[in-house]
């Protein structure tokens, strides 16, 4: 992993791009938005994103996440016992993370065990600093993480589906985590690249951050590609911005959630007293 902040070597010719694009009657891509994003979204503009709780009927707590063609369901379970390990005040954030059968084109091979592995510890030390371990002492909380369909953004929708799952199992938290992934092409840096534009031959590299937006706290950052630092931390801006709206549309999931089971409950509630 490289830190995004930490000198890079760069053209030292980048020109952020921050002025808002104006909507009007012919906005296509190439046409009023100079980064020409294939899938017809602006430059700073996240994929279209739906959340869910309540997804694993049999874990403490679940969470399904999908952002266009990306795919994540994820079930928390505990704290349990940890029997395993000697006493300790602080409990411990297991995490794993699986491409279902059906999520790859390719068949199952020893490299997706391998980048499954890797992930998974990028998801646990994006979380890890999210929760209260003090609060279990001597307990695991085990977080299993399936992407469901998705060839890019997995990771980033991966560790959003866990910390939404964790909220839904009442695991004491700091602060939910958020995380999205910037790119940059040419001069333009593009929110939540696609697959075709990570492909594409002008696209540089990419910086994902996990966020704990109501800290203002980065629990996870890495980088790929050669990026100049000035560069960088444009793009660590741009992630903060759009984990802060990840972050808002994760509470208002966890709140139409909480709504809908205390309709539930006084509906129960007022046929038992009917009856």
């Amino acid at each position: 992993r490289v830190s995004a902040m930490a000198a890079a070597r760069g053209t030292g010719t980048y020109r952020p791009r921050w002025a808002p694009v104006e909507k009007g009657k012919d906005d296509k891509p190439g046409k009023s938005d100079p980064s020409g994003r294939l899938d017809g979204r602006k430059q700073f503009e996240m994929r279209s994103a739906f959340m869910k709780v309540g997804a694993v009927s049999r874990a403490t707590g679940s969470a399904y996440v999908e952002t266009n063609n990306v795919k994540v369901v994820c079930g928390v379970y505990g704290p349990t016992s940890n029997e395993r390990t000697s006493y300790s005040d602080k409990g411990q954030l297991s995490c794993s993370f699986e491409f279902s059968p059906f999520a790859r084109e390719k068949r199952r091979s020893r490299d997706d065990e391998q980048l499954e592995r890797a992930i998974s510890l990028m998801v646990e030390e994006a979380l890890t600093a999210s929760i209260q371990l003090d609060k279990f002492p001597k307990a695991v909380v085990k977080v299993w993480v399936v992407v469901l369909e998705g060839k890019s953004g997995y990771l980033g929708a991966a560790v959003t589906c866990a910390s939404l799952a964790l909220a839904d199992a009442g695991i004491e938290m700091y602060d939910m985590v958020s995380s999205i992934s910037v790119g940059i092409r040419k001069e333009d840096l593009l929110m939540d690249p696609t697959e075709a534009e990570r492909g594409s031959s002008d696209f540089g590299g990419s910086l994902l951050l996990a966020y704990m937006p109501s800290l203002q706290q980065i629990t996870y950052i890495s980088q790929k590609g050669t990026i100049d630092s000035k560069v960088a931390q444009d793009m660590v801006k741009l992630c903060s911005e759009g984990c802060s709206k990840l972050h808002s549309l994760m509470r208002k999931c966890l709140v139409e959630a909480e709504r809908k089971r205390q309709a539930k409950l006084a509906r129960e509630h007022s046929r038992s007293n009917s009856s």
